[in-house]
């Protein structure tokens, strides 16, 4: 089974990238969907998944609010926590992974899989005039506003990578291969990142 981990900046269209290479290959796209199965096998609710996706310092907040209404769920033994929730995101990453070819969006996949022989790490970067300009358009907001929910996105999904990861979070070595979409457009990184891997694989 191969895996294809793919970090990315906010508005470097990293995501539809991600989307669009497993479309081709005929791979599971694994995104929100990592957040379903957690919820499904935790017994916890959606929301909590998503609030406290990719970002690390909202998890004690989250689990103080929702634990009187989970009853006793206890993961591993002990109390749940943040680290514990992490895990659990970290083995669904891993039973994906055991029965599919994937490709990840985010959420550290390419530390948790790291000792895996059959996984790529990639992470998609762009300009920041182009991320301010797409995000502005997507959401229908003012450059100045969209700037700073970039900036507000980057530092929350850096914490929670290089909390969690003994790498660094969009630094080079982290990464097999690292692309800025700012220098060919969308199409053509995707072209090159599909090369790679093809090449890597034999595919």
């Amino acid at each position: 089974m191969i895996s294809i981990c793919i970090g990315r900046q906010l508005g470097s269209g990293g995501s539809s990238i991600a989307q669009s290479i497993a479309d081709q290959l005929g791979f599971r796209y694994c995104d929100s969907e990592v957040i379903n199965e957690a919820s499904v096998k935790s017994g916890l609710s959606r929301k909590v998944f998503e609030k406290t996706d990719e970002e690390r310092s909202t998890f004690s907040s989250i689990l103080t609010s929702i634990i009187p209404f989970v009853g006793n769920v206890d993961f591993y033994g002990n109390n749940v926590d943040e680290e514990k929730l992490f895990r659990f995101l970290s083995q669904t990453i891993n039973d994906f992974a055991e029965r599919d070819n994937c490709v990840f969006v985010g959420r550290c996949a390419e530390y948790i899989l790291r000792k895996k022989p059959d996984m790529v790490s990639i992470f998609v970067s762009a300009d920041i005039a182009d991320r301010v300009e797409r995000i502005a358009k997507l959401r229908n907001v003012t450059p100045e506003v969209a700037k700073k929910i970039i900036t507000q996105n980057d530092r929350r999904r850096a914490n929670f990578h290089d909390f969690y990861s003994s790498n660094q979070w969009g630094h080079a070595a982290t990464y097999d291969l690292c692309i800025n979409t700012s220098r060919l457009g969308q199409e053509a990184s995707t072209d090159i990142i599909m090369n790679f891997i093809r090449q890597r694989f034999g595919l």
